[in-house]
């Protein structure tokens, strides 16, 4: 949350000037919590979030699709999310993991899954936590992609190798 988006909050919510004081030097000043404007802090915090998922909501088409139909280790469709798993996006513009929680199943087999940004990985990045998002099944990473292993090229290479000298 930006400095003007709390004042923005805060007024909305229709905070003290005590309390704005408080909760402003507790969440961009770090200063030390305390059980007076713990509840402050955390109602700001949950309306900021609220407003986000709701106002914010990035497209299908600002995400990789990263499974198609030629693909062999999962075909489109594969995958059954219940509300409340956590999925990863990833970001056309960052190429950078976005975690989501899914908190909208798709109404039609045409419709989008919906979910809320758990956590910005990309510093300065536009996709915020609380931002909703919209996304199709083949956009979901189920896991870590990693490098392909060279043990299969090692293996094809001794075999012909082993097979000319037969």
């Amino acid at each position: 949350m930006t400095e003007q988006q709390f004042t923005v909050l805060a007024n909305l919510l229709g905070l003290t000037e005590q309390d704005q004081i408080t909760a402003h030097a507790i969440i961009f000043e770090g200063a030390e919590e305390n059980t007076r404007a713990a509840p402050i802090v955390d109602r700001l915090r949950q309306a900021d979030g609220i407003i986000r998922g709701a106002y914010v909501i990035h497209g299908p088409m600002e995400f990789r699709v990263v499974v198609g139909h030629r693909d062999t280790h999962r075909a489109p469709g594969a995958i059954r999310l219940r509300i409340g798993d956590i999925v990863r996006l990833t970001a056309q513009s960052t190429e950078r993991w976005i975690p989501v929680r899914v908190t909208a199943l798709p109404a039609s087999p045409v419709d989008y899954y919906s979910g809320v940004i758990l956590e910005q990985l990309a510093p300065a990045s536009r996709y915020q936590t609380g931002n909703g998002v919209r996304f199709s099944e083949d956009q979901i990473l189920t896991e870590a992609p990693r490098a392909a292993s060279g043990t299969r090229r090692r293996q094809k290479r001794q075999g012909v190798a082993h097979a000319e000298s037969g």
